[in-house]
């Protein structure tokens, strides 16, 4: 049963960040819990030739207090860079983001960081795509920053089980992750879908961020010990998507901070 529960939800989070669709048909709209304000997140994915790792996360680093700043004057709630820690065929080396309450503050962020910093020749001659995504679901504990693992699990929802979907995240995943950021486990968690639809419409995120390479292993226990408890949570996920699109991406972060 453990093993079926982590099949549902499966042990998250790369660069797939934070959605409901805003010009998505009803049909595959999900709700937004109540009392939470949307979180968009305009996500960077770079494909950087190794010898040129170095420069791209100089430049991460360096733009940190940019970063900083924007969270500071209330421009940004979050933000983050981070290096694949499990590659696969896209050739995809790297990823960096920041999210905002709107679309206007985004731009406004992305203007800053490229008025603040020269970019580095790495990013003229890298595989380069942009996501932009909005939570519907989230938490974490404020102020968190340094470094960490982001694990990203995306899923293939199924026509009309987008609301299903996000109830079932709702009652019975969010209570799991609300334990382990009270545990320190976990620093964040995010329910995800495409704001602009640049994959199948379908496309869902269940993403966490943890301190480090250790916590995934405690979170994968309180996974397994959660699953036991409630036997029936991981086939009713299952049962609203198309499991066979599941794709987990993990990333090993070189900077990161959240209001």
């Amino acid at each position: 049963m453990a093993r079926r529960i982590t099949q549902g939800i499966a042990v998250l989070c790369a660069a797939v960040w934070i959605a409901a669709a805003v010009w998505r048909p009803a049909r595959a709209q999900a709700q937004t819990a109540p009392g939470e304000q949307p979180v968009y997140t305009y996500v960077a994915l770079w494909g950087v030739p190794r010898p040129q790792w170095g420069d791209i996360e100089k430049f991460f680093k360096d733009a940190q207090p940019a970063l900083n700043k924007l969270i500071a004057d209330g421009t940004i709630v979050g933000w983050g860079n981070g290096r694949n820690w499990t590659h696969d065929e896209s050739g995809l080396t790297h990823a960096n983001w920041v999210s905002a309450t709107s679309f206007e503050k985004i731009k406004r962020a992305l203007d800053a960081i490229r008025d603040a910093l020269p970019q580095p020749a790495a990013f003229s001659t890298s595989k380069h795509l942009d996501e932009l995504v909005r939570s519907t679901i989230y938490g974490g504990k404020p102020g968190a920053h340094g470094t960490g693992m982001l694990w990203i699990a995306h899923y293939e929802v199924k026509p009309d089980q987008t609301d299903e979907f996000t109830r079932l995240f709702e009652s019975d995943i969010k209570p799991l992750f609300e334990e382990q950021v009270r545990e320190g486990t976990i620093l964040g968690y995010w329910l995800t879908f495409q704001a602009i639809h640049s994959g199948p419409t379908g496309g869902a995120s269940i993403m966490y961020l943890l301190p480090d390479a250790a916590a995934i292993d405690k979170f994968q226990a309180a996974l397994a010990a959660y699953g036991e408890k409630h036997p029936e949570t991981g086939p009713a996920m299952q049962a609203t998507m198309d499991f066979t699109a599941h794709r987990d991406y993990v990333y090993e972060l070189i900077n990161f901070g959240q209001k």
